[in-house]
């Protein structure tokens, strides 16, 4: 079974998701083993995930996240236990996001600089002197730890650009290219006889797809990949107002007009979403060479075990990685 991650956009600019074997842990999978430490929440390879570290992602997702158009959901008027179970879920996310590409940068022998070691420390100092004494007792972290977080976080940042720009970002227009049309579908082959029959006779197109299809819309935008492939080779192939006949797809058949075979808005937008399935696709494949080579553990009590205070007025920070990103930048 795969230990595959659902989609955290903060973490990189794209979405990310990993993949090792185990079994389920809610939205994660992981091996159950008792060589996860007290105070190490995970493992992937040789790499330890410590509590310390955890609990600073952990508040600073809080905050990043716990505020909608400036109001602050982390009151009685919202359900807190839901909410803390759904940062603990992103935190985890992101912490393995992390690791995985830590692992990818010993293999390929991938370091910071003598400039990046140097940001990263910069802002531990300034980010741990940012911290209340609430918070310092919460994550219970000190000056050194926090530089260590900064340290594997550069480097997995690194590395997720390093592999960014290896990613061929040339888009033909007829690649990228987003269809505007009416489709008809109905499940039953003697259903779809007639229609054509219809369509011969000279029906419109329109009146007969808003009258006999089985879907939720009879007018729709799309691109490549999102009907079935049988799909695909007949209607982009269709020119402007033209018809297609019976496609046999889906347990079904489907019948298309074409309204627009270039939408030039929608289709310039296209070339980002296939750029980003690229973009995918190269972590997917370092995954599946990762995956081959290590296991992880996860000290589920450990985890399951933390959780805000009742009173977390005082957990206000949310600056971690800002505050990195701002040195990195300088």
């Amino acid at each position: 079974m795969k230990f595959i991650k659902r989609i955290t956009a903060f973490v990189f600019t794209i979405c990310l998701a990993f993949s090792f074997s185990g079994c389920a842990y809610k939205d994660t999978t992981i091996y159950f083993d008792t060589s996860s430490g007290r105070s190490t929440v995970f493992k992937i390879g040789d790499m330890k995930c410590s509590k310390k570290e955890a609990l600073v992602y952990l508040l600073n997702e809080k905050n990043i996240y716990g505020s909608v158009d400036g109001v602050n959901l982390w009151t009685e008027d919202f359900d807190t236990e839901t909410m803390t179970d759904s940062i603990k879920d992103l935190t985890l996310e992101h912490l393995t996001k992390v690791y995985v590409l830590n692992l990818y940068a010993q293999e390929h022998e991938i370091v910071l600089t003598d400039d990046e070691n140097k940001a990263c420390e910069d802002a531990a100092a300034e980010y741990y002197d940012s911290l209340s004494r609430a918070e310092q007792s919460f994550t219970g972290a000190k000056k050194k730890d926090i530089k260590n977080m900064y340290i594997r976080y550069a480097l997995a940042t690194k590395v997720y650009n390093e592999l960014m720009d290896s990613v061929d970002e040339e888009v033909s227009e007829d690649e990228a290219r987003v269809m505007e049309a009416f489709v008809l579908f109905v499940s039953d082959e003697s259903k779809a006889k007639e229609i054509q029959g219809m369509i011969d006779y000279g029906y419109t197109f329109e009146r007969l797809a808003s009258t006999y299809t089985e879907l939720d819309t009879y007018q729709v935008t799309f691109a490549r990949g999102e009907y079935p492939e049988e799909v695909d080779k007949v209607v982009f192939n269709l020119d402007t107002e033209e018809v297609s006949g019976a496609i046999a797809a889906d347990n079904g058949f489907y019948f298309f007009q074409c309204l627009d075979k270039y939408n030039e808005e929608l289709s310039e937008e296209n070339k980002e979403v296939i750029i980003e399935k690229r973009r995918q696709k190269v972590l997917d494949d370092i995954v599946s060479d990762l995956e081959e080579k290590y296991f992880s553990d996860m000290n589920t009590k450990l985890w399951d075990g933390i959780s805000f205070p009742e009173d977390a007025s005082e957990l206000t920070s949310g600056a971690f990685f800002e505050t990195l990103n701002k040195y990195l930048k300088n």
